[in-house]
């Protein structure tokens, strides 16, 4: 943790804003607390917490990608301006549903889209002609790293298989 000039305190591996009292960052992962040990390694000093989970991990069960701390577990979650993908697929209607389902539970979702302009993206079009639903028109959800596992869980309740 570091201190700016207006003396809020920021990350010093994010320089994301953080509080006296945190341990960690929830941006990044990255530990401010001495001493705390990996939860499976009870012997080994954590590396960093899980942006996802928010266990502390040694390097061997977790590590940084794209300088966010994630657990191995958790490590294949893309990730997104400090949000995590918990949907996707390339159905308008589908994904503006589980939007829906996430915002009547509480949670805070984000629809993220790299749809392109027809007339003026020739190589998208090609993509898409020659792979079918690549993924470049692939519509996600994302939500805020807390927030993840729950809405995870949510959207499972409704039966989406797209997780």
């Amino acid at each position: 943790m570091k201190k700016t000039r207006h003396q809020k305190l920021t990350c010093g591996r994010c320089n994301e804003p953080v509080r006296q009292r945190d341990t960690f960052c929830v941006t990044c992962g990255g530990l401010f607390a001495d001493g705390l040990c990996c939860v499976k390694h009870k012997t080994k000093h954590a590396d960093g917490v899980c942006v996802i989970c928010s266990q502390p991990f040694c390097n061997t069960c977790g590590a940084d990608v794209n300088k966010i701390f994630l657990c191995n577990v958790h490590a294949d979650y893309e990730i997104t301006e400090k949000m995590a993908r918990v949907f996707g697929c390339t159905d308008y209607v589908r994904t503006q549903f589980a939007m829906t389902c996430l915002k009547q539970a509480g949670y805070h979702p984000f629809l993220y889209s790299r749809l392109f302009n027809p007339t003026a993206d020739k190589v998208a079009i090609s993509a898409l002609r020659n792979f079918g639903n690549h993924p470049i028109a692939e519509q996600k959800v994302l939500v805020p790293f807390p927030e993840v596992l729950n809405a995870v869980k949510e959207l499972k309740k409704h039966k989406f298989k797209e997780i």
